[in-house]
């Protein structure tokens, strides 16, 4: 019998960020080391060179400025929050969020931002995206990303209409590929819409 062509390689930089996200989580909640957990999010999706390039960029580069990141968003947080009061899935969305708006000076903020709201939506609470998508607002208006200008164009998979006012399009939206359901490292599962894992059985 022939063999069965496996999916494609993806280049979609939505994609990577989601392994990104579920590498730093991973580590940081199953007390898995980073490499391990990397190695376990990355075995679960097909992804091009560059995009695998893009993964290790995000993981090494918050791992790297964990205090830097911390300190820079820490402000944009309401008087009563600290960061040992987020939910890990919030923390980990707003430092790889923060990494490319102070360390990717080529990627459009917005892009950035509508990106890391959909995060939010797709791993934390119910309330995550809108809490996100201001502490990003506010923090943009503090970077050298202030002021970017880009040429307007149609997202062709737009957030909720609440966060319009920061959707723009990456440069792979149309290859956005859907997270699985559960994402294990050792004995930990990532679940959406949960804040914790659970143990698999």
């Amino acid at each position: 019998m022939p063999e069965v062509a496996g999916p494609a390689p993806s280049h979609s930089r939505r994609l990577a960020r989601e392994v990104a996200f579920q590498a730093i989580y991973m580590s940081m909640v199953g007390g898995v080391e980073i490499e391990r957990a990397l190695e376990v999010a990355l075995s679960r999706h097909t992804l091009a060179e560059d995009a695998e390039s893009f993964v290790h960029e995000l993981v090494t580069g918050v791992r790297a400025n964990v205090q830097e990141l911390d300190d820079a968003f820490s402000p944009c947080l309401a008087t009563s929050w600290t960061i040992d009061r987020l939910a890990i899935s919030d923390l980990v969305t707003l430092r790889l969020a923060t990494f490319e708006l102070l360390r990717l000076p080529d990627m459009p903020p917005k892009v950035t931002i509508s990106q890391a709201v959909d995060l939010a939506k797709r791993f934390g609470t119910k309330d995550s995206a809108s809490f996100i998508n201001g502490v990003l607002g506010s923090l943009l208006k503090e970077t050298d990303k202030a002021e970017w200008e880009s040429p307007i164009v149609v997202d062709p998979d737009p957030p909720e209409p609440e966060f319009l006012e920061l959707a723009d399009q990456d440069e792979d939206d149309d290859q956005a590929e859907p997270v699985e359901e559960g994402v294990k490292a050792g004995s930990w599962v990532i679940k959406r819409d949960s804040e914790e894992p659970t143990a698999s059985e």
